[in-house]
């Protein structure tokens, strides 16, 4: 008997869209975000500490813990530099991984809109 042939995905690179505007930023995600693509969320978001961002990641069709942790140390990052971080739309499969991880809500709350005490 044959086993089933399924075929594999194709790999979707990350990329990373970063929309600027007065109050807020606006980091538009597409692509795989795992151990590999990490880094380049990594070194986008990384500059922005100190700003409210809005992270989208309803193009985002896979994720792992990598992604998870780096979205949690990001948000963290963010408040100690009186920024914020939070997930504006998530696609079905990160939403998954943030209700398994019980992390859902945490990381989709408003950003906080305190004014940055450094920028007075």
């Amino acid at each position: 008997m044959r086993s089933p042939i399924t075929a594999v995905p194709p790999y979707a690179p990350l990329s990373v869209e970063i929309v600027t505007g007065p109050d807020r930023v606006l980091v538009q995600v597409s692509g795989e975000l795992d151990c590999d693509t990490g880094p380049d969320l990594f070194a986008a978001l990384a500059p922005l500490a100190h700003r409210c961002v809005d992270v989208d990641l309803s193009q985002v069709p896979f994720m792992d813990s990598t992604g998870l942790n780096l979205l949690l140390s990001q948000r963290r990052a963010s408040r100690r530099a009186g920024g914020d971080l939070s997930l504006l739309r998530c696609s079905p499969p990160v939403r998954r991984v943030l209700d398994v991880t019980r992390t859902f809500t945490h990381l989709t709350a408003p950003c906080d809109t305190r004014p940055n005490p450094s920028s007075t």
